[in-house]
């Protein structure tokens, strides 16, 4: 019960003030202010708090559009040198059909060429799946 009363107590901002004082604490600015918060915290908290919010992405985006930016430079700086390649004329034109069959061995190209089996080493088994 002590540790809770004291912490209570150690929390408290209100102070003790004579009549006096208080009217002359509502007369400055703090005071002013601490009667305008009671009153509507809304618009005295509230608002602020929303507009640091806004205003920040709103900065905050113009650093991420800095960042895409680059990326996008990056992009085109590859579409340029796909371009010089093109042009200079290093591309061969593929057809799907004709490399589909190129690759499964209808189409002689090479005769001469034959598939050939590397040997297994010892104790290596074989691989069946």
């Amino acid at each position: 019960m002590l540790q809770t009363h004291s912490l209570l107590k150690a929390f408290q901002s209100n102070k003790f003030r004579g009549k006096q004082e208080q009217e002359h604490f509502h007369r400055t600015f703090t005071g002013r202010y601490q009667n305008l918060i009671k009153r509507n915290s809304f618009i005295y908290l509230g608002i602020p708090m929303i507009g640091s919010v806004v205003l920040g992405s709103l900065l905050l985006s113009n650093f991420t559009a800095i960042r895409f930016e680059q990326r996008d430079t990056k992009v085109k700086e590859l579409d340029e040198t796909e371009q010089l390649r093109i042009v200079n004329g290093k591309k061969r034109k593929v057809d799907l059909k004709e490399e589909y069959y190129r690759l499964q061995g209808m189409v002689e190209e090479n005769e001469d060429w034959e598939p050939v089996r590397v040997p297994r080493m010892k104790g290596e088994g074989e691989n069946v799946w």
